[in-house]
């Protein structure tokens, strides 16, 4: 949303959580205040989580017309509960710019893919045309907890056994209906032929949750810092671009503000002569001409994070990737087929993940290595010193993490009749 890297906003430890005084500081500039300024109508549909402890945090005081989903980190996908109450809203923005929020009940009871692809169809179908449309689609699968109606499990009932990685797979299936809905609703309004669609994820697959997970053969998960943490599979589509182009070049999370906030100024075509709005001191580099096939990525390295409380870091430069500190977990488990794998019975290869205390600094080959099995330290003290200069480079323009702990007056049980709601005039 920013286009920073999150240590430089003080987000770099874990995430924001349930009754939490902090979140995204109100004085970034974010995607959506872009692409609003561009002319569009800027609509959200699914998950939040960059703080709600004040209305000044929400969304649509942020630059969004409206938002249909919950403001937390993760919730229960019938009953739409996150620690037992209850979060679930429909918000627009007034003309004098406060938030207008609803509380959404009547969705308790309904799977959330089933709403989301409903309300994504509904924004379509309603949209002043007139204006171009930018529709932020944060669906909440497949994130934890494993919910997901039966007919989808029932689609894979003889085909695959392990039943956690069954039901993975029908949230899956479950996720690209509502993606399929939202297509189906575009092409309806006869405005496909002018759409990019996006899709990415934030992270790798949790391996340490036991959900039927794997990112194989990617080490690693999220929570970790190895490549099946972080990196992501994404693709876009567009009937105004030349499929069929895979992109292996290095592109940042962050380089999505920039990228988007390009095309809504400039246009696709390539147009080196116009450069758009001056985003300030971002991390993000726009990729456009990069992702379109028109030019190589612009991005040499990125960093994947500094944690000062865990005390640990890593940075991907060029075909390089170096660890300062623990990365995290890292074992390679394979995906359960049939009754080929014990999925419950998993351990961590021991001369693989056990760790080391005087090894603080490892780095790999990621691009000849991408499983990150030969750890290169001792063979190019070269690379390592001038990647741990740029590291420092990153420390030092660190904030220390922001983390605080929950606020009893955030209580929706005492304060708020069982529903999550913003409780402070500012954060």
């Amino acid at each position: 949303m920013t286009g920073k890297y999150p240590s430089r906003l003080g987000l770099n430890h874990l995430t924001i959580g349930a009754g939490d005084p902090y979140g995204l500081w109100t004085n970034q500039t974010i995607l959506a205040n872009y692409m609003s300024d561009a002319g569009y109508a800027v609509h959200g549909v699914g998950k939040w989580h960059l703080g709600f402890c004040s209305w000044g945090m929400t969304p649509c005081a942020r630059g969004f017309d409206s938002f249909y989903g919950y403001y937390n980190g993760h919730e229960t996908y019938y009953t739409h509960e996150t620690h037992n109450f209850y979060d679930f809203r429909y918000d627009t923005k007034s003309t004098d710019g406060t938030v207008n929020s609803t509380v959404i009940t009547s969705a308790n009871g309904t799977y959330s893919s089933y709403l989301y692809a409903n309300q994504a169809s509904k924004v379509v179908a309603t949209h002043n045309q007139t204006k171009p449309l930018f529709l932020y689609f944060p669906i909440q699968s497949v994130h934890a907890p494993q919910e997901v109606p039966d007919e989808y499990v029932d689609m894979y009932e003889g085909v695959v056994e392990n039943k956690k990685r069954k039901r993975l797979l029908a949230m899956v299936t479950a996720m690209d209906d509502a993606a399929s809905v939202l297509v189906s609703s575009l092409k309806a309004a006869g405005m496909w032929e002018d759409t990019i669609f996006i899709f990415f994820s934030d992270n790798g697959g949790p391996i340490s949750h036991n959900i039927g997970q794997s990112n194989y053969p990617l080490r690693g998960g999220k929570y970790s810092y190895w490549e099946g943490g972080i990196r992501s599979a994404s693709f876009l589509h567009s009937p105004m671009l030349q499929g069929g182009i895979i992109n292996e070049e290095l592109f940042h999370v962050t380089d999505w503000k920039p990228t988007l906030v390009h095309i809504a100024h400039c246009g696709i075509e390539d147009n080196p002569g116009c450069q758009g709005p001056d985003m300030g001191d971002i991390d993000g580099i726009n990729q456009w001409p990069a992702v379109a096939g028109l030019a190589p990525s612009n991005r040499s390295e990125f960093l994947v994070n500094i944690d000062q409380k865990y005390k640990n870091a890593a940075l991907r430069m060029g075909q390089w990737k170096l660890f300062s500190g623990p990365p995290g977990q890292g074992p390679w488990p394979v995906p359960p087929t049939y009754d080929a794998y014990d999925w419950d019975e998993w351990e961590d290869d021991e001369d693989a993940t056990e760790e080391n205390p005087e090894k603080k600094i490892q780095l790999y080959n990621v691009v000849h290595d991408p499983s990150e099995t030969v750890e290169l330290r001792a063979e190019y003290p070269e690379i390592v010193e001038q990647m741990m200069e740029r590291l420092k480079y990153h420390q030092d323009r660190a904030v220390h993490p922001i983390n605080k702990g929950t606020d009893p007056n955030s209580n929706p049980g005492e304060y708020f009749n069982g529903v999550w709601t913003p409780w402070r005039e500012t954060c």
